[in-house]
C-alpha cells in the first residue's frame, strides 16, 4: 500500500509468475507446454491463462536503457583492479583522461551508451556525486544503491527477495551435507540507544565483509582457467538488517 500497489495489480503480478514459472521449470521435456496443463498445474483458468500469454508477448518489455548499464558500469569500478587504490576501494576519479578515469570506465563498461549519459544517470540516482574538486566523480557507496528510483529500488529489492527465498526452498528440498548458509542474529528488549549504535556497526561490519568475500573471489577468478570444468552463472551471499518495534495498541473493530 505504501508503493501505491493495489490488491488487484499485486493479485495479476502473481498470476503472471505462476504462469510462467510453470513454463519455465515445469514443462515436460519433448512435448509442448499447453495453456490446460499451466491451468491445472497453477489453479488459475485457462481463459487467465491465454489472456495472461497474449499479454506477455504484446505489453510486457523488458527494461531497457541507461539504467542497466549504469549497475555494469558500477559493477566494474568495484572489482577492476586498474579502478580500485591499494586498499582495494573505489577510486574517486576525473572524468576525463586516458587510464582510471570515469570516461574510461564507462566506455569500458556501458556498452554503446554514452560516459555522459551513464554520468548524468548515476547522478540522478545519487549513486554518484561530483566532489568540490571539479571533474572528479566519487561513489557514494560500494553498491549500486540508487536513492531516487522507487522503481530501480523495487527491482533490485525483487533480486535480493528471490534469491533468499530461493535459498530457503533449497535448504527444505535438501539434506544436510547440500545445505546453503542461512542464519539470523536475532536479539528482543534491546534499548533504544544500543540499537541506534548496533545498526552503525553492524554497517561497517557488513560493508567490510561484502568487500572482502567480493575480493576473494575476484582474485580466485583470476586464477582460474577459461575452460574451468565447473561453471555457475551466480553465487553470492547476502546481508540484510531488521528492526520490529513492540506493540503499543490493538486493532479498531468495526
Amino acid at each position: 500500500m505504501r508503493n501505491e500497489i493495489s490488491h488487484g495489480e499485486f493479485a495479476e503480478f502473481a498470476k503472471r509468475a505462476y504462469m510462467e514459472v510453470a513454463y519455465e521449470h515445469f514443462s515436460i521435456p519433448g512435448r509442448k507446454t499447453t495453456y490446460s496443463r499451466v491451468a491445472i498445474l497453477t489453479g488459475l483458468n485457462r481463459k487467465e491463462i491465454v489472456r495472461l500469454t497474449q499479454q506477455s508477448a504484446s505489453e510486457i518489455q523488458p527494461r531497457k536503457g541507461t539504467t542497466n548499464r549504469a549497475l555494469r558500469v558500477v559493477t566494474g569500478w568495484l572489482n577492476d583492479p586498474e579502478f580500485l587504490d591499494n586498499k582495494e576501494q573505489p577510486k574517486t576519479l576525473p572524468i576525463k583522461g586516458d587510464r582510471a578515469s570515469f570516461n574510461t570506465l564507462a566506455t569500458r563498461y556501458s556498452g554503446d551508451i554514452t560516459a555522459r549519459a551513464i554520468l548524468e544517470e548515476l547522478k540522478r540516482l545519487e549513486v554518484v556525486k561530483i566532489t568540490a574538486e571539479k571533474n572528479l566523480v566519487q561513489l557514494l557507496s560500494c553498491g549500486y544503491i540508487p536513492q531516487n528510483d522507487k522503481p530501480e529500488q523495487i527491482e533490485i529489492m525483487s533480486i535480493s527477495v528471490t534469491d533468499l527465498l530461493e535459498t530457503v526452498a533449497h535448504n527444505l528440498e535438501h539434506e544436510k551435507e547440500e545445505l546453503r548458509f542461512q542464519r539470523q542474529l536475532i536479539h528482543r528488549d534491546v534499548p533504544e540507544s544500543i540499537v541506534k549504535e548496533f545498526k552503525t556497526y553492524s554497517h561497517n561490519k557488513s560493508s567490510a565483509l561484502l568487500s572482502e568475500l567480493n575480493q576473494w573471489l575476484i582474485h580466485r577468478m583470476s586464477q582460474e582457467s577459461d575452460d574451468s570444468e565447473y561453471a555457475v552463472k551466480r553465487v553470492g551471499i547476502g546481508i540484510y538488517s531488521f528492526e520490529e518495534h513492540k506493540e503499543t495498541g490493538g486493532k479498531e473493530n468495526g
